[in-house]
């Protein structure tokens, strides 16, 4: 029997950009208002938030440096987690057919999990918002919860286990070449490449399985059973 495991932001849903919004929420609450539209703000957020989500910084650290930028002292992961949370319902949204996708696998009786970076409880919130009953039934594997960042080879055993079926019949989606497609053929899954955003495949990688531009062509791929 197949299965499928999936990335979530990016793959079956968007949070537009939730956490580094939440920064700009907080540092209003500090006293010190950043412009959303300033380029070179942005890009610095971004970096710190990128090297928190690589797992070089914890939450505490990445927030201590944003304080340090701003020159405030005391900067408090629990008031930034906090902002995170209340921005939830505002921006997360589903991907275009992927609640149609999970119900359709769920139908077929087809093993189905997630496997995503990001800490608790916020991925679970996300996904519950973006994908409501069919994404609070599967199992959730968060990085911080299995201690393995995608792509290393732990966080797709990690999901191996939960799934129940042997390697090789499992089916990674994602939209991230590197970490997804990349990580799950190298620890010995099938790997489909959601290529939604027109995006081009590092040559250094090997290719993935298949690609896909759209959630609806894995509901047919699915739907005919993928050979192997």
């Amino acid at each position: 029997m197949i299965a499928f495991g999936f990335d979530f932001d990016h793959t079956l849903g968007t949070d537009h950009g939730l956490e580094r919004k939440a920064l700009y929420a907080y540092a209003q609450e500090l006293g010190h208002p950043l412009d959303p539209d300033d380029a070179t703000w942005h890009a610095r957020l971004e970096t710190l938030l990128a090297e928190f989500r690589e797992g070089a910084l914890t939450a505490d650290e990445m927030v201590r440096r944003f304080g340090d930028v701003l020159k405030v002292p005391g900067a408090d992961v629990e008031r930034w987690r906090a902002h995170c949370y209340a921005l939830v319902d505002e921006l997360v949204v589903p991907l275009d057919g992927a609640p149609e996708l999970l119900a359709s696998l769920s139908a077929r009786g087809v093993p189905t999990a997630i496997l995503t970076n990001g800490w608790s409880p916020l991925q679970q919130k996300k996904i519950a918002r973006a994908l409501g009953e069919d994404g609070r039934t599967l199992p959730i594997l968060v990085s911080d919860e299995i201690r393995a960042v995608k792509p290393a080879k732990a966080a797709f055993d990690a999901l191996v286990d939960a799934l129940g079926v042997p390697r090789a019949d499992v089916w990674y989606v994602g939209d991230n070449a590197r970490g997804d497609a990349g990580g799950a053929l190298a620890a010995g899954l099938r790997a489909v490449w959601f290529n939604w955003e027109n995006q081009t495949y590092p040559q250094d990688l090997p290719m993935p399985t298949r690609t896909i531009a759209t959630l609806r062509e894995l509901t047919e791929l699915a739907q005919n059973t993928i050979a192997p």
